[in-house]
């Protein structure tokens, strides 16, 4: 019994998809949001405090009065900030529940609720941001749409800034699988469950899926998420050939300068 559930565990494809839905699920996205507005906790947003520090810096490198796109805006933890400081803000999320806490919560910004892959705007922005690494959770063609998508929502000498993790979020990671069972419930579902959980890595240890098994009374879900890890060389050669130039380089979406050591990598682009 126990190695018929875990062959459900078995390695996917790369970039296998699942059709679960995860950001817009009902139960789900309660535990999200609350992930969201915790103000200590590195989860489905950074630190309330590193948040002050990063928009602080975006403040510095971006012009007064700009028109700010922020894709995968969650609650509106960045997009309350910089409409604060005067800016015109727009974000977008796939979450109904974030969308309408970020609504709820920020008469000053616009909020759209949207899969940010299926935009469709023509020279509205001079800024996009897209923070918290979101950018790698999606598959080389999901990101060359999503560039392309930028590329012609830009006004002229837009700015897009994103953030990535580094080869170092991956040393010493293997292959790895595991159980529990949550008899109240628990974040993956609000009745008792068995979680199967598995940590894949694939592309010379660049790629990486989470898959989750959930299975209660009422059957099985299954749930991939993927995450890549880049350098600064993978990571222009990746937006380059795309339109986009490189107008600066950090090693955080707080400004620290670039030492190509850290765990994470930002790129400040512009439109070529």
């Amino acid at each position: 019994m126990i190695n018929k559930l875990f062959s459900l565990l078995q390695k996917p494809a790369l970039w296998q998809r699942s059709c679960e839905p995860f950001w817009d699920d009902e139960h789900i996205s309660k535990g999200m949001l609350e992930a969201h507005l915790n103000p200590d906790w590195d989860a489905a947003s950074r630190r309330h405090s590193v948040i002050d520090r990063s928009v602080k810096w975006l403040e510095s490198i971006i012009p007064a009065g700009s028109k700010i796109l922020d894709l995968g805006c969650g609650p509106g933890l960045y997009t309350k900030r910089l409409s604060d400081a005067g800016y015109d803000v727009t974000g977008m999320d796939y979450s109904k529940r974030s969308i309408a806490y970020a609504k709820e919560h920020d008469t000053q910004t616009k909020y759209i609720y949207q899969n940010y892959l299926e935009m469709d705007y023509d020279v509205a922005f001079d800024v996009i941001t897209l923070i918290y690494c979101d950018y790698a959770a999606l598959t080389p063609d999901e990101r060359k749409t999503l560039l392309s998508k930028i590329h012609r929502a830009f006004k002229p000498n837009g700015l897009l800034i994103f953030d990535v993790f580094t080869e170092r979020t991956f040393n010493g990671r293997r292959d790895h699988t595991s159980w529990s069972y949550h008899e109240n419930g628990g974040f993956w579902s609000g009745k008792p469950h068995l979680c199967l959980e598995a940590e894949y890595y694939f592309e010379n240890n660049t790629v990486k899926v989470n898959k989750t098994i959930v299975i209660t009374e009422n059957g099985l879900c299954e749930y991939l998420i993927w995450d890549t890890v880049f350098t600064k060389h993978t990571l222009l050669n990746e937006v380059t050939p795309l339109g986009f130039q490189t107008h600066s380089i950090y090693d955080d979406v707080c400004g620290s300068p670039y030492t190509g050591e850290a765990d994470t990598l930002c790129l400040v682009l512009k439109k070529g």
